[in-house]
């Protein structure tokens, strides 16, 4: 007779699964369940029947914290694959029953967008002809979670420490871009003529992204090196808002130079040089549960053509900077 577990597994629904994952990656049945947009209780009943049905406990309670088990962490491990492959074989169905082509979701920071599309698509379309892209803007924490969370396939942020790469994602780097200041023309510090010094800009009222991530995050190290706090004029969670909010002749920004090279071109903005100078590495990340052959075929050609751009970028950047300051 088989044993338990097989006769027990026929009855497992992918929902149980998709929540026992959020509640792991969350470390909450709270967060898990605003992640999911249902109730605390759902997730809690479903999760529930999952280690009824499987004959052991997925999550230690203790108190208000949880802790996956050991035999959680590796029946979970297993069941982030199952549910990946799950997902390949309904982009299949609906792919055969000529719903939709192949797509590949592409998620990237803010900003990156002037760096990748161009050099990105006409090798695309004449490589992948069949091949959609999904390219969606987020901010950097955001992309983690949109890889966890299957919403993208592979994402473009700000390089982060091996340490704080969430569990089931790999990381590599892409290229690194300058930062530049960028101002409005008629900001008094448009006039420079060479690189502005960053102690000059303590009280200068200065817009900024998210302060813990991404550009945020790397601009804060610049003031903190230099023992300085910055005057912070507004926070944005995007590079769009913040070019808009310099466009209106408020404050100044620091930002890949060449998320503005566009706007510096048409005179709208300067983009201008600074000391002491800093890179912003960005990384390619993606999940490390492997998908169906063809599907990881698409992803391996537009990682390919990513890191094309990311060379042709390398070469580019200083030039780029030099020729919108």
């Amino acid at each position: 007779m088989p044993p338990p577990f097989l006769l027990s597994a026929a009855s497992m629904e992918l929902r149980q699964i998709r929540y026992a994952l959020a509640v792991a990656r969350e470390r909450s049945f709270t967060r898990a369940a605003q992640r999911l947009h249902v109730s605390q209780s759902a997730v809690s009943e479903q999760v529930a029947k999952l280690e009824e049905e499987i004959g052991f406990e997925i999550f230690a309670r203790v108190g208000h914290s949880i802790e996956l088990t050991d035999a959680g962490r590796t029946f979970l491990g297993e069941a982030e694959r199952v549910a990946g492959e799950f997902q390949g074989l309904a982009r299949t169905a609906e792919r055969l029953r000529g719903r939709r082509v192949e797509s590949i979701a592409l998620g990237m920071g803010s900003g990156l967008a002037q760096v990748f599309i161009p050099r990105l698509f006409p090798s695309l379309s004449e490589r992948a002809p069949g091949l959609r892209l999904d390219v969606l803007t987020a901010p950097t924490k955001s992309i983690f979670r949109d890889l966890h969370e299957g919403r993208i396939d592979l994402g473009i942020a700000i390089e982060t420490a091996p340490e704080r790469v969430p569990a089931g994602l790999a990381s590599e780097r892409l290229l690194e871009l300058d930062l530049g200041l960028v101002v409005h023309p008629e900001h008094r510090l448009a006039r420079a003529t060479g690189p502005v010094d960053l102690g000059t800009l303590v009280a200068e009222p200065i817009v900024m992204s998210e302060l813990t991530v991404g550009y945020g995050e790397v601009v804060m190290s610049l003031f903190t090196d230099l023992g300085m706090h910055p005057n912070i004029l507004a926070v944005a969670d995007n590079i769009e808002t913040m070019k808009t909010i310099i466009r209106q002749g408020r404050g100044c920004a620091i930002m890949p130079a060449a998320a503005a090279a566009e706007e510096a071109a048409q005179g709208v903005l300067r983009v201008l040089a600074f000391e002491p100078a800093r890179k912003v590495a960005l990384a390619l990340c993606r999940r490390r549960t492997l998908a169906s052959a063809r599907r990881e075929a698409h992803l391996a050609l537009l990682a390919e053509l990513l890191r094309g751009v990311g060379a042709a970028a390398r070469s580019g950047t200083a030039a780029d900077l030099e020729r919108v300051r």
